[in-house]
């Protein structure tokens, strides 16, 4: 099943022996690390994919194998409603010690990241750029916080731009990191999170939305449908964290 194309790659790769290694040296220099599905240390989680990423490069300090982990995820335009759910919620999982993995966007996920940090937490990032592009721009801060015990992690070489698509990529990568996807805001317009939870739904990975008791759920009827069928699960009240804690194996 070999194309002529990869076998000609196959064929030639000593000629680029150097190259390789002085960009591998050149990432040492750097702080970036590299993981390759044959390395002992690659996240066996990730094999639940059908499409594994071969190379995964990171900074920081990644999780242990036996951490339980949960994504905190919602809109990028979230609401100050949602902000400060997802800010107590993060609270109560770092005192919990669970960790947190998410994207770096803007709105939920940052404020996910932001919540952890400030009770102790730990959390991560998976980037829709490599680790020199940043994006977006504005939340290099959150990054640099991210990495005081956290880590980035990215499958792009670190040059990489963003693309819009590339969020795809990286939200399968999420999904399988995670024991658990949790919600706390979600509108019809939020791509990324509604093609998050397509991945969850693919690979079996539980879904839990956040409603909060004093304004109901802040998420739209369409988006609330879409998630109940990738098997979303609508939880009343931040008390109701342990019932998804004790969920974790």
């Amino acid at each position: 099943g070999m194309t002529t194309d990869v076998a000609n790659k196959i064929a030639t790769s000593s000629e680029l022996e150097q190259q390789a290694r002085d960009f591998y040296d050149h990432l040492q220099k750097v702080d970036i690390k590299i993981i390759t599905r044959f390395d002992d240390n690659y996240p066996q989680r990730l094999f639940e994919l059908n499409d594994p990423p071969s190379l995964i490069y990171y900074r920081g300090e990644m999780f242990d194998a036996d951490d339980k982990i949960v994504c905190v995820t919602g809109s990028d335009n979230a609401s100050n409603v949602g902000i400060e759910l997802t800010t107590s919620l993060a609270k109560i999982l770092a005192e919990k010690n669970i960790k947190v993995i998410s994207s770096i966007n803007q709105g939920v996920d940052t404020a996910g990241h932001l919540g952890l940090k400030s009770a102790d937490g730990i959390s991560g990032a998976v980037l829709e750029s490599g680790l020199n592009q940043i994006y977006p721009e504005e939340n290099r801060p959150v990054a640099i916080d991210i990495l005081k015990g956290g880590f980035l992690i990215s499958e792009y070489p670190p040059d990489t731009g963003f693309k819009a698509n590339n969020y795809k990529a990286a939200n399968r990568i999420i999904a399988a990191l995670s024991q658990a996807v949790i919600v706390t805001e979600l509108y019809e317009n939020s791509k990324r999170i509604l093609d998050l939870l397509t991945c969850c739904s693919q690979i079996g990975k539980m879904i839990f939305i956040l409603v909060n008791p004093k304004c109901g759920a802040l998420i739209d009827e369409k988006s609330l449908e879409r998630a109940v069928v990738c098997g979303g699960i609508p939880l009343v009240g931040l008390d109701k964290i342990d019932d998804i804690i004790g969920s974790l194996v």
